[in-house]
């Protein structure tokens, strides 16, 4: 009976498990733009799963493959019925995870153009690979192209070379000259560029060049902050194109205030005798509080800036604050609410603040998302019989510097401003080149150190830079430049993420900052940080005039051959060959009248690839920002004392306008003076080498018919991240404001006659073409 009770029972089928075979097509993979024969060749493969993976190696030509124009997608090859040069298998790490391998292209060392194919069964994708002893080098300017092409074993030029340039739908063969050179001149402009050596090829897509614009417009306002009903003042200035360069432009300039899709607000002001100009523009009273544009425009230019605009009802509000504050004391501060003008008592306001631990630099973007941004106060308080509600937020713990962004609301009317709280005399920027890396890249960081207070470059200081990640601990020490800057790379960061820490030592406390890289499996995107050493590139003078010599040397560890040392601007300028010796170079390159954003550059050949590196130059002349720095007879003052300001800017005999400003703070992007002038620095020379010291990556494609899915769909969806608060931009009340035609490099000016800290600053407008800003601090007591 119970054979037949079991045997009557009904049968069920097991429930299946799951095919981890289905991750078998999911695979990547990457080649670099360019090897050398010479050494061994690689591909990359991403996969998740062990299974082998077949590849095969064709012989093509690159003609059959690129297209032509930046950002377009190689051609798939049909290989039915092409003879493989080689076939192998490569079997990745077993097990079902994540797993990046370097797989061995047994190509030994031929040269020439192959296309790998690698294959999981209907699974296919291919990668050009491109072996050659030729580099190639273009230097791109609105006004010019330049190639050069060099012996990447030898390092020396590749003289009388084939080099295919493709003008609209026509290809055009140049010979290079003796020093591996090509001017290129004529009809039109080459979108692509093929050179050839033997087997040897390399190729590059020009880069689209903007034409230089006909005028030049920089506009800065009093405040980055306004309020409805009231009125914003702005100072500028504009150039105009003509035969010789950029100079002072004439005629009348319409500036305009643009929000929600229509004008609010115009004024029509004349420029004067320098190319300056200023005046003031009315808010209309009932606008929303918001972000609004600012736009200036004459002779055919356009410049512009943005303001952030509170918005005011029956209630006007206004935040004031008692700092400069301790670093490790509450921050106090309050605010006021009037009705016409008198106080305001019980009225709700709701109060936000957000808390970044850093110093924003100068000319640091306002709305940028930092490390370590978070919300520290939100909450609605009633104000006190004298319009008064009353806020403290508690010291930080972290040791790092504090920046609050603050708003208050209520019933239609808003205020915004910001304290800074710095932890020392000086301050930091470690901010990383990209806030994530692909597993096996470094992570490279820019350090900055500056005055917290007026933002001045503090150089020559020597930091530790330390990288952590659970327990592995990496450190350097970086000497920073005379512009106050370093550039820090860790080779091999932890998978994860990681936190950077830059420390500059104090007798008190040591003064901090701090930034997050994510190293990630991840789709190479082109460019990444390089452990190579940095080519150095450094000329004779801090300035230079119209008709100048440079004198510039340049050094690449390692390099040999001969170096190409350039001239750059709105084109290449000039152009010199030079030997190698011990890893340096140098050459004479005679400045004339450049124009645009004027930096020397170098290119070296060392281990087979393209070492380059660059330098700005200060140039004093019509069209440039000219270095300017501000001091003062002293830093302490007493109330309604004559500060005597001296301007350092190699020009005190020209007559200019000067606008001049003095508040109790730094200001903030589109008020800060010191980097008005940068709108003058257009026109720069742009360099590719596609064998480059760290060439950019390109990623395989799928031919018809393939069944390999993408690797990286197959990651878990990740949440878009959420948005993160902003700090706002600084609203620091100004105590002077004055623009006048003057002559000289010095004058005299009354300080506040309340206590405090302010910042000067001032915006120099030469009748030349020239301009130039800078910022300087000092105390009331």
């Amino acid at each position: 009976m119970l054979a037949v009770l079991v045997s009557s029972v009904p049968a069920f089928a097991a429930r299946p498990l799951l095919d981890k075979h289905q991750w078998d097509a999911y695979f990547a993979l990457f080649a670099r733009d360019s090897s050398v024969p010479w050494k061994p060749a690689t591909v990359r493969l991403d996969t998740y799963s062990g299974a082998p993976v077949d590849f095969a190696a064709y012989n093509l030509d690159p003609a059959e493959v690129i297209v032509a124009g930046q950002s377009r997608a190689p051609r798939a090859i049909d290989t039915t019925h092409l003879r493989p040069l080689v076939r192998w298998r490569f079997s990745p790490p077993p097990g079902y995870r994540f797993e990046t391998s370097d797989v061995p292209v047994p190509l030994g060392s031929q040269e020439g153009f192959y296309v790998i194919e690698a294959r999981r069964g209907d699974a296919v994708q291919q990668v050009w690979l491109n072996r050659t002893h030729v580099g190639l080098v273009t230097k791109e300017s609105p006004d010019g192209l330049v190639l050069w092409t060099v012996d990447l074993r030898s390092g020396r030029p590749l003289a009388n070379i084939n080099v295919s340039l493709l003008v609209g739908l026509q290809l055009i063969d140049k010979r290079t000259d003796r020093n591996g050179l090509i001017a290129w001149s004529g009809p039109g402009r080459p979108s692509f560029a093929l050179a050839e050596d033997g087997a040897g090829r390399a190729f590059v897509s020009i880069l689209p060049q903007a034409p230089l614009p006909a005028a030049i417009v920089g506009l800065r306002v009093e405040s980055a902050v306004a309020r409805a009903g009231e009125t914003i003042r702005f100072v500028g200035f504009a150039r105009k194109l003509v035969s010789a360069g950029y100079r002072r432009a004439t005629g009348d300039v319409r500036v305009s205030l643009f929000g929600h899709g229509s004008t609010l607000a115009a004024s029509v002001v004349r420029l004067d005798a320098a190319g300056a100009f200023d005046g003031e523009i009315a808010i209309p009273a009932g606008v929303d509080a918001g972000d609004y544009a600012m736009l200036a425009s004459t002779s055919g230019g356009v410049g512009g800036t943005s303001v952030h605009i509170d918005a005011t009802g029956d209630i006007a509000l206004g935040i004031r604050s008692t700092c400069p504050c301790d670093a490790d004391a509450d921050v106090p501060l309050y605010v006021v609410a009037t009705r016409a003008g008198v106080p305001a008592p019980d009225v709700a306001v709701r109060v936000e603040i957000v808390r970044t631990p850093h110093v924003v630099p100068p000319g640091g973007g306002e709305d940028a998302v930092r490390w370590g941004t978070t919300v520290v106060y939100d909450r609605t308080l009633r104000t006190d019989a004298e319009g008064r509600a009353h806020a403290i937020v508690a010291p930080p713990s972290d040791g790092l510097d504090s920046t609050y962004g603050i708003r208050a609301t209520t019933r239609g009317a808003t205020a915004t401003s910001r304290i800074v709280v710095p932890y020392g005399k000086i301050a930091l920027e470690l901010e990383p080149d990209a806030p994530a890396v692909d597993v096996g890249e470094p992570a490279a960081f820019e350090l900055r150190a500056f005055d917290p207070l007026d933002g001045s470059p503090v150089p020559d200081l020597s930091l530790t830079v330390r990288l952590t990640h659970g327990a592995s601990v990496q450190e350097q020490t970086a000497v920073l430049d005379a512009r106050g800057r370093a550039h820090v790379v860790f080779v091999d960061p932890s998978l994860g993420s990681n936190l950077a820490l830059a420390i500059a030592p104090s007798a008190t406390r040591h003064v901090m900052d701090a930034a997050a890289v994510l190293v990630e499996p991840s789709v190479l995107a082109g460019k990444t940080a390089s452990g190579a050493d940095a080519v150095s590139v450094s000329v004779d003078k801090a300035r230079y005039a119209k008709g100048d010599r440079v004198n510039v040397r340049a050094h690449a560890a390692g390099a040999s051959g001969v170096a190409l040392l350039t001239l750059d601007g709105v084109r290449t300028y000039q152009m010199r060959l030079a030997g190698v010796s011990g890893g340096s170079a140098s050459a004479a390159l005679d400045l004339g009248d450049a124009q645009g954003e004027i930096r020397v550059w170098a290119a070296f050949v060392r281990d087979g690839a393209i070492a380059m590196g660059s330098a700005d130059l200060n140039i004093d002349g019509p069209g440039h920002a000219r270095a300017t720095e501000i001091t003062l007879d002293k830093q302490t003052y007493a109330a309604g004392e004559s500060a005597h300001v001296t301007l350092h800017d190699g020009d005190a005999r020209s007559e200019s306008t000067l606008a001049v400003r003095i508040a109790d703070g730094r200001e903030s992007g589109p008020a800060l003076f010191d980097d008005a002038a940068g709108v003058l620095g257009i026109g720069a020379t742009s360099a590719q080498a596609p064998a480059s010291d760290d060439p950019e990556w390109h990623a395989y494609v799928a031919p018809a018919h393939s069944k390999a899915s993408d690797i990286f769909a197959a990651e878990r969806p990740r949440k878009a991240p959420p948005d993160l608060p902003t700090i706002g931009a600084a609203a620091p009340r100004t105590m002077y404001w004055h623009i006048a035609r003057a002559s000289g490099d010095a004058f005299d000016i009354d300080v506040p006659k309340e206590r405090g800290h302010f910042v000067i600053s001032i915006l120099k407008v030469s009748g030349d073409g020239d301009v130039g800003a800078a910022s300087a601090s000092f105390n009331v007591q």
